[in-house]
């Protein structure tokens, strides 16, 4: 299996959302996550493919270029400093559905934050222009102290709980498909 793991924003073009009293932004966080997520998938024999780039074209076309099996970008949510809580983006296919799922159970079950659940985004532009399921991953609220102060706390038990929802998708296709 081989997956595109793509760290949302970009160091010197976008930060992404910031929490401005912890002094934090999005697409640092989002890096270093991703590459404690590759470190876990590679220590399991899984080929990882890793981008973090302004340009999603470029993005989309080295995961659809790779021959990547799935594309997993995360990021961190921001909304009004209240906002709690762990979701999921998909596309809407199976297997976008089935990933997101794996990812969201494993990383809810690490942080306890609110379940924000599995969201149906196909306009997104990640999720509509890969060819392999795709999902987007809100880790939690980057502009809430307490989600971030949460996630702080268990940063490997996050990075571990999004590479074991990734190695836990073949089986559960596989359990679809036999269904």
């Amino acid at each position: 299996m081989k997956v595109y793991l793509n760290a949302g924003h970009d160091r010197q073009l976008d930060s992404g959302a910031v929490n401005r009293r912890l002094n934090l932004r999005e697409c640092d966080a989002a890096y270093e996550l991703a590459l404690g997520v590759q470190q876990y998938l590679e220590r399991n024999g899984i080929a990882v493919v890793f981008g973090q780039d302004d340009d999603l074209y470029h993005i989309c076309d080295q995961a659809n270029q790779a021959e990547c099996d799935l594309f997993v970008s995360i990021h961190f949510n921001a909304y009004n400093g209240r906002a709690s809580g762990t979701e999921t983006l998909i596309s809407g296919s199976t297997g976008s559905l089935m990933l997101g799922h794996c990812i969201q159970t494993n990383l809810k079950a690490v942080l306890n934050l609110p379940n924000r659940g599995l969201k149906e985004r196909p306009g997104l532009f990640v999720l509509r222009n890969t060819v392999m399921p795709a999902v987007l991953v809100e880790v939690c609220f980057i502009d809430n102290d307490f989600d971030w102060r949460r996630y702080d706390a268990h940063r490997d038990e996050a990075a571990r709980a999004i590479a074991t929802g990734i190695m836990q998708y073949p089986y559960q296709i596989q359990g679809a498909q036999a269904a």
